[in-house]
């Protein structure tokens, strides 16, 4: 039997995660998720994979397979849902996490809560959800298997041996499937340019209640919104500071309620407090925990830095700690917000000095470790951008149990088809990306964010003419500008230059409206590229009498 792997979305970009698994009769969805826009994607906040092959091959589909809860694996779950009613598996945070999503938008899923190594039968496939340690509980790398074919998709891990939520690391799950044989492993590719190992997350909790301990007045947190780990150990830190904590922030809130109804966290009631009663209380008492830590514009951090908040600003002697990394393409909105809090007296914990974040994900030392445990014929790295899944093949092309032809790299739209643990086909499946505007809820196409970077570079202008009864038209037309202000001797430039050449587009014999608007258009285009090298959207307009 030939069993193929699609890559929909998280090769070539960190974020959008999306795989397919078919065989001939069946076929499984590996996690779905977003990436997060940057400012190259004006008026957009994410960007989920596209549901073209989905479409294609629904006949065969079994259900969606989750690896962890974060964003960037299970955010478009809700979305693929309201397309296609299929049973979703996965651990009982990242189920829980996608079950107040259905809430939110009175969608129920069919969820189905696994334990470790629970095997899980869907059409042609048996998959087994072995446990691995990361930056949120219930991750796991998913051993997937069918006639004549096994993989591992090992998504987001490290190996962590002292972790803070959930079960050491044990490699002993992972050897046997060397034992077994293993086709191929798919392999988180994102710390690949890190020497040696990622450090424990629990490592940073000495350098944390230090920093709580040393500061005189408030304390406002923030890392990743599901990094519930990071949550658990500061709320212990609060506590033994004497500090009460405030949670503030949709999805944080939601978060942490979740991961403490299923007991992967305790809140207990003497700790949390709200906002009203905080503000009541000495600044050397308070832990204010908010979401932000990317410097979002809709986030609680920006939110409070940037004055928007009336009920909670910046104040002299505030500490923010940003326990994050910066995502590529974010360094400036952090930037702004932290010279926002210096300006407003506050100060914050410089990441470079203080070890007070680590990455979830493996090291190179790690990476190897875990091809050595499974000992795969192929490894495919994936969860990365280029750089990443490059330094990887050259990585491994030192290991000797590792031919370099085997470390394949592949990038958003390929298939792989393997037939008797050989690739017997590399084609192309349909891809394109769905880019989502939160407020109203848009799914957008390509072709209109290409727009809107249009318009954001260049801005707009609008021609008006109009047309008299006798058939003849007013000139000059009147042009207005949006987005730019070119001096009035160009806008008079420019309705000479339209007053003179708009008697090129009369037919009074076959008057057509469409044709004098493109005229307008490719006119007005002609004059701002030459004239002042700008390339504006331009909006005709006739008006009859």
């Amino acid at each position: 039997m030939s069993c193929s792997i699609s890559i929909l979305g998280g090769v070539g970009e960190i974020g959008m995660n999306m795989y397919v698994y078919e065989t001939d009769k069946s076929a499984v969805i590996v996690d779905c998720g977003v990436m997060f826009a940057d400012n190259n994607f004006p008026g957009i906040d994410y960007v989920i994979p596209g549901f073209d092959y989905i479409e294609k091959i629904k006949h065969k589909l079994r259900g969606i397979f989750i690896t962890h809860g974060h964003e960037d694996h299970v955010g478009a779950v809700p979305i693929l849902l309201r397309k296609y009613n299929l049973p979703v598996f996965g651990g009982r945070l990242s189920l829980g996490i996608l079950a107040a999503k259905g809430r939110a938008r009175h969608c129920p899923f069919e969820l189905n809560f696994v334990d470790p190594r629970q095997t899980v039968r869907a059409g042609d496939f048996s998959i087994t959800f072995l446990p691995v340690t990361h930056s949120i509980s219930d991750t796991y790398a998913l051993h997937i298997e069918t006639e004549g074919f096994s993989a591992l998709h090992c998504s987001d891990f490290k190996i962590d041996q002292t972790p803070v939520g959930g079960e050491p690391f044990r490699p002993a799950d992972f050897t046997a499937l060397a034992e077994k044989g293993l086709t191929a492993l798919l392999i988180d590719s994102t710390n690949a340019e890190r020497e040696g190992f990622t450090h424990s997350e629990s490592s940073i909790r000495d350098n944390l209640l230090k920093i709580f301990r040393n500061a005189q007045g408030r304390v406002f947190f923030t890392t990743f919104s599901s990094n519930v780990d990071r949550f658990k150990q500061v709320f212990d830190i609060a506590r033994e500071c004497g500090r009460k904590i405030v949670l503030e922030g949709a999805a944080l809130d939601r978060n942490v309620n979740i991961a403490a109804d299923l007991g992967y966290v305790e809140l207990p009631k003497d700790l949390m407090v709200d906002l009203k009663t905080a503000k009541k209380m000495d600044p050397d008492k308070i832990c204010y925990i908010i979401t932000g830590c990317q410097g979002e514009t809709n986030s609680t951090l920006y939110r409070v830095v940037s004055g928007e908040r009336k009920d909670l600003s910046v104040k002299e002697g505030d500490l923010f700690v940003i326990s994050a990394r910066v995502i590529p393409g974010n360094e400036k909105n952090l930037i702004n917000l932290v010279n926002m809090i210096y300006k407003a007296g506050g100060s914050v914990v410089d990441i470079g000095k203080n070890r007070i974040h680590v990455s979830g994900h493996a090291s190179q030392e790690e990476i190897k470790l875990m091809v050595n445990f499974t000992r795969p014929k192929f490894v495919i790295p994936i969860h990365g951008e280029p750089v990443h899944l490059i330094t990887m093949k050259r990585m491994l092309k030192s290991m000797s149990i590792l031919d370099n032809d085997n470390v394949l790299l592949i990038e958003d739209g390929d298939r792989l088809t393997f037939e008797n643990g050989e690739i017997a086909k590399k084609d192309r499946v349909e891809t394109d990306k769905i880019y989502i505007d939160l407020r109203g809820h848009f799914a957008i196409d390509e072709e209109s964010v290409r727009e809107r970077k249009h318009l954001s570079r260049d801005g707009v202008v609008t021609v008006v003419v109009q047309k008299n009864t006798d058939g003849s038209f007013e000139l000059p037309p009147v042009v207005e500008t949006a987005g730019f202000t070119p001096e009035e001797k160009s806008i008079q430039k420019l309705k000479d230059f339209l007053a003179e050449h708009m008697p090129e587009l009369m037919n009074d014999n076959d008057y057509d409206s469409t044709v004098i608007k493109e005229g307008l258009r490719r006119l007005t285009k002609r004059f701002f590229k030459k004239t002042l090298d700008r390339r504006p959207l331009v909006v005709p307009v006739v008006l009859e009498k």
